[in-house]
């Protein structure tokens, strides 16, 4: 337990860091944290015999935290990059090398000498829209107007859902929620979960970003993003368990002490960054 309390602390302190430094070192942070987990899901995804390949994954995983950070600078910044690498980035080329990815895999399959699977394919690119794809709406998040709010929202949407939903099941879990893939999550704790973010939320739009100055937005925005949030979040751990489960494992990994594998720690902020994205994108 100590172990994990201290681990728990540092990688807490380590992403304060991080938030409070320029948006470059979230976009780092995002693609080193994305080739992790793109190579601890490989390592999942071994255990039942299919091959994940890791370069064009991880290619893929730098293509895609570079396009969500120089796509979405503010005009002033985005201009001291040359227009060739400005263009290389937009959508038309990024389309273009999703394409060339699907062909390079099926190329592989068919010319590989049966060393690649269709399946191995299919999986390859579930794993880079599942988790470089994803990671990717934080850097997108920062990078907004009002970014450095808006991203603890990402924070609070995934931590404190999780920490509620803890304590929640813990004090007054009774039904099991679904137990053939999670069987400690209960109905409480993910109603518990929930209902916390939505207040943690509320408090910290109010608190926070209301008070900084700017245009102030309507708490019942807040309420409904935090709500979005708490559901989210929680789906987006039980997918990472179905991937575990499937897989026969508890982890994904032994990289933090005490808590298990690099996507054990983010598997929450898969479905919760782009959330948040999407919503402050539309409704603030």
């Amino acid at each position: 337990m100590l172990t994990r309390i201290i681990s728990g602390v540092t990688a807490a302190a380590i992403l304060v860091s991080i938030l409070l430094l320029p948006p470059i070192v979230l976009a780092i942070a995002v693609l080193v944290i994305s080739c992790v987990g793109l190579y601890e899901y490989a390592g999942v995804m071994k255990q039942r015999d299919i091959k994940v390949v890791l370069w064009v994954s991880w290619i893929a995983a730098l293509l895609l935290a570079a396009r969500a950070y120089i796509s979405t600078l503010p005009a002033p910044d985005r201009s001291e990059f040359p227009q060739f690498v400005e263009s290389l980035f937009s959508g038309t080329a990024l389309g273009a090398l999703a394409f060339l990815a699907v062909v390079v895999l099926f190329c592989g399959i068919m010319f590989g000498k049966r060393k690649l699977k269709p399946d191995d394919a299919a999986y390859t690119l579930l794993g880079i829209a599942y988790i470089p794809f994803l990671l990717s709406y934080a850097i997108m998040v920062r990078n907004m107007d009002r970014g450095f709010e808006y991203i603890w929202m990402v924070i609070i949407g995934a931590s404190v859902t999780d920490i509620f939903a803890y304590f929640a099941g813990l004090f007054f879990g009774k039904h099991k929620l679904i137990p053939d893939i999670s069987p400690k999550k209960t109905v409480e704790g993910a109603i518990g979960g929930a209902v916390g973010c939505t207040a943690v939320m509320v408090l910290y739009g109010i608190l926070l970003i209301n008070s900084s100055g700017a245009a102030p937005i309507d708490p019942l925005h807040f309420a409904l993003v935090g709500l979005l949030c708490g559901v989210m979040s929680q789906l987006s751990d039980w997918s990472a368990s179905c991937i575990k489960r499937a897989a026969g494992i508890k982890d994904f990994g032994r990289i933090i002490p005490g808590h298990g594998g690099i996507m054990d720690r983010c598997d929450s902020y898969l479905f919760v960054a782009p959330v948040v994205y999407f919503y402050v994108s539309l409704f603030f």
